[in-house]
Order: structure tokens, then C-alpha cells, then sequence
């Protein structure tokens, strides 16, 4: 007798998410013990230095979980219409207004960052619990 279908894993919730992700990032490019270490000591050429690694590990480790796409197709500094787009079906979860914003929704604007959205997903599952970005290392001697 065949066993019955496994019903699909339920999505990861946005902590489990979030976690998932910094987890990710710490574990290939040890971002949050640098985010978190003051680095107020170390001079701008040792920042330097260390950033440019920091920045190619973690490009590299978003690259491979996360598919991303800028949310408008557009040249930043020049004006972009929204309204007769797909953006003005929904401006509030795709644009964000700044400057002297009109009341009402504003034909366009100057485009000063094209966003990002996340066009395909595929984080692990999280091996250390729901909260544990890493966990604590102990080198036995």
C-alpha cells in the first residue's frame, strides 16, 4: 500500500526568513561579527581592505539563495512616469515618494534608486534552531 502524499512544508515565516538569511550571511562571510565589532580603531585603509572581501563573499552568498530584479527598469536621474504603469496599480508597496510630494499620486518623478525585489527564493532550512544566526564555537584542545 502506497503511503500517503507528505503535505508541502509551510513557507518559513518572515523571522524564520530574516534569520535564515543573516545566518547565511554570517556563516560565509562573518558580515554580523563585522557589523558588530567596533571598528572605530582600524584605520580607512584597513576597512578598506576588509570590505572589499566582506563585499564579494556576501554578494556571492546572496547571488546563490536570493533571484533579484530592480522593482523599475529605468535610468536613476531622469524623470520616470508612473501613471498609465504597472506601478501605479499599487505605488505604496513599490514606490516610495520623497522630496516635495503633492497630494494625490504624482504623474512621475526623478528616479533616485530603482529598488529591489526578490524574484525567486531558495534559503536552507535553518540547522540551529529558529533564532541562532550561528551559533557559539568552542575549539577543543
Amino acid at each position: 500500500m502506497p503511503l500517503p502524499e507528505k503535505p508541502p512544508a509551510p513557507p518559513p515565516d518572515h523571522i524564520d526568513g530574516t534569520v535564515q538569511i543573516l545566518s547565511i550571511l554570517q556563516r560565509d562571510s562573518r558580515l554580523i561579527d563585522f557589523l558588530m565589532e567596533d571598528i572605530s580603531a582600524y584605520d580607512d585603509e584597513q576597512v578598506g581592505a576588509a570590505v572589499r572581501t566582506l563585499h564579494d563573499q556576501c554578494r556571492d552568498s546572496l547571488k546563490r539563495y536570493v533571484e533579484l530584479a530592480p522593482v523599475i527598469d529605468g535610468v536613476e536621474g531622469t524623470f520616470t512616469r508612473i501613471i498609465g504603469t504597472p506601478l501605479a496599480q499599487n505605488p505604496a508597496a513599490l514606490v516610495k515618494f520623497i522630496g516635495n510630494v503633492p497630494a494625490g499620486m504624482p504623474e512621475g518623478g526623478v528616479l533616485r534608486h530603482r529598488g529591489w525585489r526578490a524574484v525567486k527564493v531558495d534559503v536552507p532550512v535553518p540547522s540551529h534552531g529558529n533564532t541562532v544566526i550561528a551559533p557559539a564555537e568552542f575549539e577543543i584542545e
